[in-house]
């Protein structure tokens, strides 16, 4: 018998929304294929920068053109990101490049730059960990039966600031070893306690000469091997690829198909790799890229504001802010590519995501950031999306109490570049250190502490990825009158023994009223049940891939409020600064010469 009458209704409005949205797809993808580039990124509001006397931006909103409705790239924001047009196309001017000049010179004493000899000595400590890993391939290969006829091999590469030209001289190096498929991460790469890690790399190197410490990470978002290998600190991931026996040695990691049939973790290890070359493909001018964001990340270290784990800004995020800058401005100097910085990003509304390139879905079944989809992303505070596939929020650690302390920063910064455009001031007012136990009249003291030394570097590890909790969970308990501002500057107290503690601070202040000129929140001020549901959080430490738990008796971790005259003298940094203005020398002295040079010729231009 047919269907009833209300049913068959159903059933042809189901079939009727299908055909919308399938004609509202089609017409999207032939929109971004063929539509000219448009300014507009959003309905918010966006900000026109225009050259004004003297040499200084002025600010000046631009409200976005309204769009018709049945326009698609007006209903899909992820199309519109690539069609932005840059809003200036300018020349450096004289007087950008003397602040350029100048702006490089002091960069140079501040030493975020490598001397040519550590750079030589980080390139044959990358050949020597490549070297024992060919070694360790070979030999775990023929314990498996692989014959050396096929010639297993693995490829190592790098990420992170070294990849991208801007570390310093006591960076660490972010590796990645991508292996062939006989060799797995947990088994042949970490090794297992029961065998005694019996033919694991973790075993070759912590017996190699050169090791001077090694910590294995397998339980981690992105499993790592942490090691020092003769002077120099090395995180390496491992992922093995099911398509490769020998790995070959101009195998591309940018391409999409290498991420098939691959777990989350090898996903999340081979994106550092794959972010880092998207973003130098992405950024039209190299060298001022590169600085602008090392006076960034100075910027971001010395402000208290560059711990990606705590909230803030880590290196991808602080890149990507600055290569979109770039992209807006792609022939600006150095010096104006850091005031369009603040410019930006202070009059920025962080409910828009920060994109270089629009989202493309390839396919392969990984989970790409949409908010238009996924729910939960939508109450992101920051969203700085990463230029590779699967787009992932670079920011979703961001809480309440790090966004106003970002907000804040961005507002400094863009009125001190002010005053260095006009003259009044010089670059590292810029940087000036964060007076942090100077600015709150409360704080709250994390120690952790345990009994060994190897439980220690674990515990720590663990503890400090899950500050972010404590901080959400004080603006939870005092119902929004609260902020908590982590401080990323690890301290230890002299009279304790330093390999089996730390500490950590959290500044107390009350928060800002609503932007909707409400009152300002209201709330209690016990914290207790923040800190307890904090300490029942981090002594429930399990291991993602087994189960098995990690907490280890002794391994403690203690939250003490105190106000600011108890906070301990060795917490607070010394703030003379001549004599350490007199004893700064840049590590490589002809480099900074020819900048001094430069700077000296521009200004007499």
């Amino acid at each position: 018998s047919p269907p009833p009458p209300r049913r068959r209704r159903r059933r042809r409005r189901r079939e009727h929304r299908a055909r919308v949205r399938a004609r509202d797809r089609r017409a999207r993808a032939r929109s971004a294929r063929s539509s000219p580039a448009r300014s507009d990124l959003s309905n918010d509001r966006r900000c026109l920068f225009a050259r004004g006397e003297g040499g200084i931006d002025r600010i000046a909103p631009l409200a976005a053109a309204t769009r018709d409705a049945r326009d698609p790239l007006a209903r899909d924001p992820r199309a519109m990101a690539s069609l932005d047009k840059p809003l200036s196309e300018a020349a450096p001017t004289a007087m950008d490049v003397k602040l350029s000049a100048e702006l490089e010179a002091r960069l140079h004493l501040e030493n975020v730059f490598e001397s040519p000899e550590e750079c030589a000595r980080r390139e044959e400590v990358l050949g020597e960990i490549n070297e024992a890993l060919q070694e360790w391939v070979k030999a775990a290969s023929a314990a498996k039966g692989i014959e050396e006829d096929l010639e297993p091999r693995c490829n190592l590469y790098t990420f992170g600031s070294y990849r991208l030209g801007v570390h310093g001289p006591a960076a660490d190096i972010d590796t990645l070893c991508i292996g062939p498929r006989h060799l797995s991460r947990s088994e042949d790469f970490f090794g297992s306690e029961w065998t005694e890690y019996e033919g694991s790399f973790y075993l070759a190197m912590k017996n190699h000469p050169g090791t001077d410490r090694i910590v294995a990470v397998p339980d981690a978002v992105v499993p790592e091997l942490k090691l020092i290998f003769r002077g120099f600190e090395v995180d390496m991931a491992y992922t093995s690829l099911p398509s490769f026996i020998a790995v070959p040695e101009d195998l591309d990691v940018c391409q999409t198909s290498i991420l098939q049939n691959l777990d989350d973790a090898s996903v999340k290890s081979l994106n550092g790799c794959r972010v880092a070359d998207q973003l130098l493909r992405l950024v039209p001018n190299h060298a001022s890229f590169r600085i602008a964001l090392r006076a960034l990340r100075v910027w971001a270290r010395e402000r208290g504001v560059y711990s990606n784990v705590q909230g803030f800004f880590g290196g991808v995020n602080l890149a990507i802010l600055v290569a979109r800058v770039c992209q807006l401005y792609p022939n600006a100097a150095a010096s104006m590519l850091v005031y369009s910085f603040f410019q930006l990003w202070d009059a920025w509304q962080w409910t828009t995501p920060v994109m270089l390139t629009a989202i493309i879905d390839e396919g392969h079944g990984l989970r790409v950031w949409d908010e238009r989809v996924n729910k939960a992303e939508r109450f992101q505070l920051m969203k700085i999306i990463t230029p590779a596939y699967p787009a992932q929020n670079s920011t979703f650690n961001v809480t309440h109490s790090t966004l106003h302390v970002l907000k804040r920063e961005f507002k400094r910064g863009r009125e001190t570049c002010a005053k260095i455009l006009m003259g009044q001031t010089k670059w590292e007012s810029l940087w000036e250190p964060l007076p942090f136990f100077t600015m709150h009249k409360h704080y709250l003291q994390v120690t952790m502490c345990a009994i060994t030394e190897d439980d220690f570097k674990k515990w720590e590890g663990w503890v400090h990825s899950r500050l972010r909790m404590l901080v959400q969970a004080v603006e939870t308990c005092s119902g929004g009158a609260l902020i908590a501002h982590p401080y990323p500057e690890r301290k230890q107290d002299p009279a304790k023994d330093s390999a089996l503690h730390c500490i950590y601070y959290i500044g107390l202040g009350p928060a800002p009223p609503p932007t909707t000129g409400g009152p300002a929140p209201r709330g209690t001020l016990n914290l207790n049940p923040a800190v307890e549901q904090f300490q029942m959080l981090v002594t429930s430490w399990v291991n993602r891939a087994d189960g098995t738990v990690q907490w280890q008796p002794g391994m403690e971790v203690h939250v003490k409020h105190m106000k600011r005259k108890d906070v301990p003298a060795w917490a607070i940094p010394d703030s003379g600064k001549e004599g350490k203005e007199e004893a700064r020398t840049p590590a490589d002295p002809k480099a900074a010469a020819a900048a001094n040079e430069r700077a000296a010729a521009a200004a007499a231009a």
